[in-house]
């Protein structure tokens, strides 16, 4: 039966991120006749994918997620959704600890296949009053896995911290992209940059990512300033929206370098964007394994990150390098030093398994597998937790 090939992810939107595009790359590439996607969010407003979710059959439903700490009635309401929709048979939830909440309600609603995926390797410390949030997330993580039939991970990195002990049973879904979209075109750069009004003796330093604590723009911002007191030829792109937005554009302000500074919003082109783009810099505090390194990469360009992402986003390009966060003058310096010369590594991307169609097939197989097993009112016996 038709409703037998749907499969639910659960995700607070889809909106234009890490996980959200890597689920709609996946989506694209997936055999659609043996496997649909809908998705469960907890976003009101219209969203980034939205358009195209529905273009490619999937359904959206909506409903009021966590926020600090559960509401009395949150429990509840999951349950009596997982209820109805008894057509459901797999539930792959990608958020985070409440994983351990969404799927401790599907199991007792009788949904048989619950798989917690681990996109990330940790998350802001709170102070004062919102320091229960993170007691209430330590109680969700424990969750998880009584919760689950499957554990995901993006890394290493991310299975440890979501799975603790447990995390030698995850099995690791490596962030695929189509990455001959990415392989880097002179034409291409130079088409960009004379939409920007950059010319070729600019050096571009770039990042791509929400306005959140996590992606540490501040520091960001703080380290281009002290590049460009070396380099004033040059300039910073930022892509992404979020809520500290607003705090980015006046760190720029007070650093005296707004004009420099170019706030690029959300993009539906970063193969483009990347091409005009000389240097990448991702400071985060905390990663799993950054989508937007291995497009990086696949465009051929140098990479400089913090030493808190995993090691397995250098995928082997020579493009990599990793650094601590103690001080923006050490990363201005060494963006000083970075060799900027584009290198051609489609090769490599597809060699190290981060090509989509490679992830796409795994999770084609794997859900097909599943529904298999539910279908013959088995997939509950079956305790998945060491993949295939």
């Amino acid at each position: 039966m038709e409703e037998y090939k749907r499969v639910l992810h659960v995700l607070h939107s889809m909106n234009c991120g890490g996980a959200e595009t890597l689920i709609m790359n996946i989506y694209r590439n997936i055999d659609r006749s043996k496997i649909q996607f809908d998705f469960l969010v907890n976003c009101f407003d219209e969203m980034f994918y939205e358009k195209e979710i529905r273009q490619l059959g999937g359904h959206i439903f909506r409903m009021k997620f966590l926020n600090q700490i559960t509401p009395a009635g949150y429990k509840l309401k999951l349950y009596n959704f997982f209820k109805r929709h008894r057509e459901y048979k797999i539930i792959h939830s990608h958020l985070e600890t409440t994983s351990g909440i969404i799927l401790g309600c599907a199991k007792k609603a009788g949904i048989p296949v619950r798989i917690a995926h681990s996109h990330n390797a940790g998350y802001p410390d709170k102070t004062g009053i919102f320091k229960l949030e993170n007691i209430y997330k330590g109680y969700c993580k424990k969750q998880i896995f009584p919760n689950s039939t499957n554990l995901f991970a993006c890394s290493d990195l991310a299975a440890k911290w979501m799975y603790g002990s447990k995390s030698n049973e995850a099995v690791i879904i490596k962030n695929g992209i189509d990455a001959a979209k990415y392989r880097f075109l002179p034409s291409i750069r130079k088409e960009i940059r004379t939409e920007f009004g950059i010319s070729d003796n600019i050096t571009v330093i770039g990042h791509a990512g929400r306005f959140y604590e996590q992606k540490n723009h501040l520091f960001l911002i703080d380290a281009y300033a002290e590049y460009e007191k070396i380099n004033p030829n040059s300039v910073l792109w930022l892509a992404g929206e979020g809520p500290l937005l607003s705090k980015a554009k006046n760190r720029a302000f007070s650093k005296d370098i707004s004009e420099k500074v170019k706030f690029l919003g959300l993009r539906n082109d970063m193969e483009r964007i990347l091409q005009g783009i000389d240097i990448f810099l991702l400071p985060s505090k905390f990663e799993g394994l950054p989508l937007v390194l291995v497009e990086a990469q696949a465009a051929g360009i140098a990479c400089l990150a913090s030493d808190t992402v995993s090691a397995q986003a250098d995928l082997g390009c020579g493009l990599m390098q990793f650094l601590p966060l103690y001080s923006p003058v050490h990363w201005a310096e060494k963006i000083i030093s970075t060799n900027t010369e584009r290198k051609q590594t489609t090769n490599h991307i597809i060699h190290a398994g981060y090509d989509i169609k490679n992830t796409a097939k795994y999770l084609e197989e794997f859900y097909c597998e599943m529904r298999s097993e539910a279908e013959r009112g088995s997939a509950a016996s079956v305790s998945g937790h060491s993949g295939f």
